[in-house]
């Protein structure tokens, strides 16, 4: 094969990559149509107890893109259980605790959350911390520390977190997560959520997830409450699914469930949110 024949092989897919990845950014999900979301519009009045149980169910999360990044999320793929409780009492965080068990029941992380008083005017601040040390699926991890906030009606709450994760080089590496999303009813006890996390590595942004969460209350009903988190930027597609059943009210938040880790790609359909 000549040199110009193999230029023009090499431009012609170079000009064949840049049309499969060129096209319209992704559309906005249809609340947004109009412009932005009036907080007062959009208010879902989450309870301290919702508060609580969402800075938790975010922590699990991040651990575990944490874990992704340090290993693989083929390594890291499979389905944990929970157990959360959360009631929101400020300065109380042994009331407001999430425990993951690994496949197998053997391994663990537990993550306790503590609101700081309210603020009717601004809002609720909160942190997140890990009890002692933890092993996900053989993956070490230690010293998750998260601190957020959310507005005073409840629509949007941001948090930045830090976690050390050992990865294949059997060291810890330091990992950092920000976060920003905004909550909105879809009727008086369906609260949906809609946002965007980085991860970073050693300071270095690493990976980008999309992330929505579905809530069903438990007005006369069984509680529900699915998140649900996908790689756009990264290595590998990569969905991490937590989904909890049981009590979500004024009083307290009180699940059991899965957290799920697998390969799937962002536009694979999720059952978990089209079941309520």
């Amino acid at each position: 094969m000549n040199n110009k024949l193999k230029v023009f092989i090499i431009v012609n897919l170079i000009g064949y990559v840049t049309f499969a990845v060129s096209g319209e950014p992704p559309k906005l999900p249809s609340i947004y149509n109009d412009g932005p979301i009036s907080p007062q519009v959009s208010a879902t009045n989450l309870s301290p107890s919702e508060i609580a149980a969402n800075a938790l169910y975010e922590g699990v999360m991040q651990m575990a893109e944490s874990q992704i990044l340090a290993t693989s999320c083929l390594s890291a793929a499979g389905t944990y259980t929970f157990n959360i409780f959360a009631n929101g009492v400020p300065g109380e965080p042994e009331s407001n605790e999430i425990k993951v068990l690994s496949p197998g029941g053997s391994e663990s992380v537990v993550l306790r959350a503590e609101l700081d008083p309210r603020d009717e005017f601004r809002g609720q601040s909160f942190k997140v911390n890990q009890v002692g040390s933890g092993n996900l699926k053989g993956t070490e991890i230690k010293e998750y520390h998260s601190n957020g906030s959310i507005d005073n009606l409840g629509t949007l709450l941001t948090s930045e977190s830090s976690v050390e994760v050992k990865g294949v080089n059997d060291i810890f590496d330091l990992f950092h997560s920000k976060i920003i999303k905004d909550f909105y009813l879809a009727d008086n006890n369906l609260v949906l959520d809609w946002g965007l996390q980085m991860i970073s590595k050693l300071g270095y942004p690493a990976n980008k997830y999309w992330q929505r969460s579905k809530s069903r209350r438990d007005d006369g009903v069984v509680g529900r409450t699915v998140f649900v988190k996908d790689r756009l930027v990264g290595s590998t597609s990569c969905r991490v699914v937590i989904d909890g059943t049981r009590s979500n009210n004024r009083t307290f938040f009180s699940q059991s469930g899965t957290l799920t880790i697998s390969t799937q790609p962002p536009n694979d359909p999720i059952p978990a949110l089209e079941e309520f």
